[in-house]
C-alpha cells in the first residue's frame, strides 16, 4: 500500500514523498507547489477555471480519485481540476521528468500542452479569454490591488503563478508586468516571445485564423442544410463553398468574393503549424492542418508526407472540434487517414498498408479493436525480440492511438504497459501506469 508518511518531528516534504512514490523528478515549480502549500490556494474560490487542487496526500494513495483510468493516458497525473471532469495533468517523461503540463478534456479525451510548468498553465488559464480565438471566455484581469476580487474570485493562485514566472529572468519579469494591459494578438505574441504555453497559444491563433467575420456558423446554419459534415467542411475551408453561395454572401456584405475568402488566413494557419510540428511533434493537428494547407494549394507530395507523420500521433491530440476537422473524420477517424484516402495515396510498406487498412474500417468500434490488436501484436513481438523500449511505446499506442474496445481490454493493456515501462528502464512511467492500473481495478473490479 502507498500511503503518505507522517513521521514524528519534521514532516517529510510532500514533494519528496511524491517523487519516491512515482520514482520521478518533480520540477522546481511543482516542488514549490507542493512544499510551499501553494496547492491550498486552489480551493474552489480562486479565479480562473481550474481552481480545484488534488491534495498531495491523494496523489500518494494507491488509487488517486482524480485519475480517469483508460480514458486518460497512463503517463498523466492530475493536479488541478475545474470541477467538471477536466484536468491539468503532469505528464511524466521517459526519464522521469515532469516539465509538461497537459490540459485533458474529459468529454472526448482530447489533450493539449498548456505549458512547460504549472505556473505557465495557470497563467494560460487566466488569460486565454483575452487571446484570439477564445470566442468569449470571460476572464478577470491578471492583477488586482487586493488578493481577493469578488467578481473574479480569489487572485492568490494567479499571483503565485505570476510570481513564479517573474522570478525566472529579468525579461520574464518585464513581460509579466505588461500582460495585464494586453489582449488579442499583442497578448499572444508576448506569450510566444517568452516561449510560454506555445502550443496552446498557437492553437488559439489558428482557430482565429480559420474564422471568417463575414461567414459565421449561424449564417451557414440558417441555410438549413441537411449535411452537418458539409457545414463543418465549409467553415474549415471557405473555398469549399459553392461559388453561387460565396457570391450571395459577398453581395450581402458589399464585398467581393476575393475579399470574403481573404478573411480566412490559411497562410497564418500554416505558419503556426510549422512551429508546432517542431516544438510539439506529438500533436496531430500540427501535421494535419499543415498538410491540408499544402493539399488545398495542389502541393500533394508535401501534404502526403505531413499526413503520414500525423498518422503516428494519437487521435486524442487532434483538437478536431476546435479546428473543425471533425467534418472529415467519419465517426472518430483520423483526419490524416481520411485525407490520404481522398488523395488516393498508396501505402509505402507493409506496416503502413495494414495500419491504414484497419483505420479505414467504417464501424468505429471495429476500427478501434482492429488498431488495438495491431499494436498489441507488434508490442508482443517487440518483447519477444528483447526490445522493451519499443514494446512500451507500442503498448501505449495499442491503448491510446484510437482508444480500445471493449473497455475491459484496458486491464491487460495497463498491466502490459506497466511491465514494459519498467523493463525499458522507465521507472517513473511504470509507476504512473501501475497507479492507473490500480485505479482501473478498484473502479471496475477488473
Amino acid at each position: 500500500m502507498h500511503q503518505s508518511q507522517k513521521p514524528s518531528g519534521t514532516p517529510r516534504p510532500w514533494s519528496r514523498q511524491i517523487q519516491a512514490r512515482y520514482e520521478c523528478q518533480l520540477s522546481d515549480d511543482l516542488i514549490a507547489w507542493f512544499d510551499d502549500a501553494a496547492w491550498q490556494l486552489a480551493d474552489g474560490q480562486s479565479s480562473g477555471e481550474f481552481c480545484f487542487a488534488v491534495p498531495p496526500e491523494q496523489l500518494l494513495c494507491d488509487a488517486p480519485p482524480a485519475i480517469w483510468p483508460a480514458l486518460m493516458p497512463c503517463d498523466f497525473l492530475p493536479v488541478l481540476g475545474n470541477d467538471m471532469g477536466d484536468w491539468l495533468c503532469i505528464r511524466v517523461g521517459d526519464d522521469g521528468s515532469t516539465d509538461q503540463i497537459i490540459h485533458w478534456y474529459h468529454g472526448g479525451g482530447d489533450w493539449i500542452p498548456w505549458g512547460n510548468s504549472l505556473s505557465q498553465a495557470i497563467l494560460f488559464d487566466q488569460v486565454r479569454g483575452r487571446l484570439p480565438g477564445s470566442r468569449g471566455h470571460a476572464v478577470a484581469p491578471l492583477k488586482t490591488e487586493s488578493t481577493s476580487d469578488p467578481a473574479g474570485g480569489d487572485r492568490r493562485l494567479a499571483e503565485w503563478a505570476i510570481g513564479r514566472l517573474s522570478a525566472t529572468t529579468r525579461t520574464a519579469a518585464k513581460a509579466v508586468a505588461t500582460l495585464q494591459e494586453l489582449s488579442g494578438y499583442e497578448l499572444a505574441n508576448a506569450l510566444l516571445e517568452q516561449h510560454w504555453c506555445e502550443p496552446a497559444v498557437r492553437c488559439q491563433m489558428i482557430i482565429d485564423a480559420l474564422a471568417n467575420r463575414w461567414l459565421t456558423p449561424e449564417q451557414i446554419q440558417s441555410w438549413q442544410l441537411d449535411d452537418a459534415d458539409q457545414v463543418q467542411q465549409w467553415l474549415f475551408d471557405n473555398r469549399r463553398i459553392a461559388p453561387e453561395r460565396l457570391s450571395q454572401i459577398a453581395s450581402q456584405h458589399g464585398i467581393s468574393v476575393d475579399q470574403l475568402l481573404a478573411d480566412q488566413s490559411w497562410a497564418d494557419v500554416a505558419m503556426h503549424c510549422r512551429h508546432v510540428v517542431q516544438s510539439a511533434p506529438e500533436l496531430s493537428w500540427g501535421y494535419e492542418l499543415l498538410g491540408y494547407s499544402h493539399e488545398r494549394e495542389g502541393e500533394i507530395e508535401q501534404a502526403i508526407e505531413l499526413y503520414r507523420r500525423g498518422l503516428n500521433c494519437s487521435v486524442f491530440t487532434d483538437q478536431t472540434v476546435r479546428v473543425r476537422t471533425h467534418g472529415f473524420d467519419a465517426g472518430g477517424q483520423k483526419f490524416s487517414a481520411t485525407r490520404l484516402q481522398a488523395i488516393g495515396y498508396r501505402p509505402a510498406g507493409e506496416f503502413e498498408r495494414e495500419y491504414l487498412q484497419r483505420l479505414g474500417f467504417d464501424d468505429t468500434d471495429r476500427r478501434r479493436e482492429a488498431v488495438q490488436s495491431f499494436f498489441s501484436d507488434l508490442a508482443a513481438e517487440a518483447e519477444r525480440q528483447g526490445d522493451p523500449g519499443r514494446a512500451h511505446r507500442l503498448w501505449c499506442r495499442a491503448g491510446w492511438d484510437l482508444g480500445a474496445e471493449p473497455m475491459t481490454a484496458f486491464a491487460e493493456l495497463l498491466s502490459r504497459t506497466t511491465a514494459a515501462a519498467k523493463d525499458a528502464g522507465r521507472p517513473a512511467m511504470g509507476a504512473v501506469a501501475a497507479t492507473h492500473r490500480e485505479c482501473f481495478r478498484q473502479r471496475y473490479g477488473l
